[in-house]
């Protein structure tokens, strides 16, 4: 029985090891967006308590002063929104675009991996084919010896 080798193993582990930054960088890329998101849920967060004071303190007595330092800050979180829904963004297509990098060579190291496979049953085959053939020969030897061996019997 010959040993099974595969030709393309050098490939595979290449296109394994490309898989596997893929997915690594995916990962990596999926954090970022995910903390993107959080910076801009806890952002929108903050507005809606800008907003909620602004409503609250429309029947009380007006303080330029204090209304002044509150519109600007409130000014830089929408402008702080504003940057993090870019960022938002940014994040999302890089993670689209991580996501077909790793399919892709997902789809490379599935294409090596069913032609090992298709190798590997046909190398079964052959190992079958010779072992069907090894045991033809040895039941024919037994036979033609038992028949020879009889023969011989009778001639006595």
């Amino acid at each position: 029985m010959k040993k099974f080798r595969f030709p393309l193993r050098t490939v595979a582990t290449v296109r394994n090891l490309a898989e596997l930054r893929a997915r690594e960088r995916f990962s990596a890329a999926v954090q970022v967006f995910m903390e993107a998101e959080a910076k801009l849920k806890a952002i929108r967060a903050r507005l809606a308590e800008f907003e909620q004071l602004l409503v609250s303190r429309r029947g009380q007595s007006f303080r330029p002063a204090e209304e002044a330092g509150f519109l600007e800050a409130l000014r830089q979180e929408t402008v702080l929104a504003t940057k993090t829904e870019a960022e938002v963004s940014t994040a999302r297509q890089a993670l689209e675009a991580a996501r077909q990098a790793w399919l892709e060579s997902r789809r490379d190291v599935r294409v090596i991996e069913n032609l090992e496979t298709k190798a590997r049953q046909t190398h079964a085959r052959e190992v079958e084919r010779e072992n069907q053939a090894a045991l033809d020969d040895r039941t024919n030897a037994v036979v033609a010896r038992a028949a020879s061996h009889a023969a011989s019997q009778n001639l006595s």
